[in-house]
């Protein structure tokens, strides 16, 4: 059956994919427009923070869908609440470093 609680957590990890989705498409211009290589994209802050966004938007909607589903499953809830929590964490670190040092420089550790 449609309820509203439905249709809400199925826009909430649509809109998350489609945030993965443009963020990819965005990486691979900005990378061809500088001829860089996939492994030095996955080091900046530029790629780093909406991907982990959009990604923690997807968790976000799937552990809606099993909060609000027939029979919830705690389990599913705490795995992607777990999951959304970690990369809502990355997503606030990325964007201080990209913020803090510039949106095209390596994070710690990693050199492109």
């Amino acid at each position: 059956m449609l309820t509203l609680p439905s249709v809400l957590s199925a826009g909430i990890w649509i809109l998350g994919l489609a945030g993965v989705l443009a963020t990819l498409s965005y990486a691979d211009w900005w990378r061809r427009l500088r001829h860089g290589r996939w492994s030095s994209l996955w080091a900046l802050p530029r790629f780093l923070s909406p991907f982990c966004l959009s990604l923690t938007l997807f968790c976000s909607g799937m552990a809606f869908a099993a909060l609000t589903a027939p029979s919830p499953s705690w389990w599913q809830v705490a795995a992607w609440s777990i999951l959304a929590l970690v990369l809502a964490f990355y997503a606030v670190r990325w964007t201080q470093a990209g913020r803090r040092s510039g949106w095209d420089t390596p994070i710690e550790g990693r050199q492109p």
